[in-house]
C-alpha cells in the first residue's frame, strides 16, 4: 500500500512539473516592451529618448531636456551594440495600427526612466529639483 502512494505522489510531482514548465513557455521576457535581453531593452529606451529629442529639437522645457540627456547617458552605457534592435522595435511599435506615436513615446520615456531608476539604480538630478 505504501508503494502505491509513493508512485502516486511521484506521478503528481511529474505532472505538476510538466504543467509549470509548459506554462512558462509562453511568458514574456521580463524586459520592457518584450525585448529579448537587457541590451535590446537599452536600445529601445535609447531609441525612445533619441526620438523625443528629435521632436523637441532640444528646445523643450529645461527639466525635460535635462532628463532626456540623463537618460541618454544611462542607456548608451548599457546598449552594448543593440541600438539597431531597439530602433527597429520602436519603429514597429510606433507604426502599429491604432498607436499614437506621441502617446507611446510619452509612456515609454516614463517606463524607461522608472526602469533605469528602480532596476539599474540610475539617478536623475533633473528630477530632484
Amino acid at each position: 500500500m505504501k508503494g502505491i502512494w509513493m508512485v502516486a505522489a511521484g506521478l503528481v510531482l511529474v505532472i505538476l512539473f510538466a504543467l509549470l514548465r509548459w506554462q512558462a513557455q509562453g511568458q514574456k521576457s521580463g524586459y520592457l516592451y518584450d525585448m529579448p535581453d537587457a541590451a535590446a531593452e537599452a536600445g529601445y529606451c535609447l531609441a525612445v529618448v533619441e526620438r523625443v529629442r528629435e521632436i523637441t529639437h532640444g528646445q523643450g522645457e529645461r527639466k525635460l531636456e535635462a532628463f532626456i540627456d540623463e537618460q541618454m547617458q544611462v542607456w548608451r552605457g548599457r546598449v552594448k551594440g543593440a541600438a539597431s534592435v531597439g530602433r527597429a522595435a520602436l519603429a514597429r511599435d510606433a507604426a502599429a495600427p491604432g498607436v499614437n506615436e506621441g502617446a507611446h513615446l510619452h509612456l515609454a520615456i516614463q517606463d524607461c526612466g522608472l526602469r533605469a531608476l528602480r532596476f539599474y539604480g540610475a539617478r536623475f538630478p533633473s528630477m530632484q529639483e
